[in-house]
């Protein structure tokens, strides 16, 4: 009453083996794939800082000349209070109609003797 005979213990442990090897080699690939991302990134990561600390150790940029006179705020606050610049469009004033009853008061209203 057992089942049907499968295969022998011996092909599957070297079907086992042939996958683990596989799969070892697989993994290895995939980490000398990371290490080489990681130098990239490294490398750029390096020229990246080299940039950031040149400009930081560079020398300030010269000073106003003198005839430039006093700063003038970036936006004449005078001006942009009004508004600014063009006028906005508005529709002209319409003339508003005076109420009236609707046709259903109307017809409530209407006294029709029988």
């Amino acid at each position: 009453m057992c089942g049907g005979g499968g295969g022998s213990n011996d092909d599957a442990k070297k079907e086992a083996e042939k996958r683990h090897q596989e799969n070892l080699a697989l993994q290895k690939e995939q980490m000398e794939e990371q290490k080489r991302q990681f130098e990239l990134s490294r490398a750029d990561n390096q020229a990246r800082y080299q940039e950031q600390k040149a400009t930081a150790q560079a020398a300030p940029p010269p000073p106003p000349e003198k005839t430039a006179g006093v700063a003038a705020p970036a936006l004449d606050s005078k001006r942009w209070a009004k508004g600014g610049g063009k006028k906005q469009y508005t529709n002209p004033p319409t003339k508003q109609s005076t109420a009236t009853k609707s046709s259903a008061h109307a017809a409530k209203s209407l006294y029709i003797p029988k």
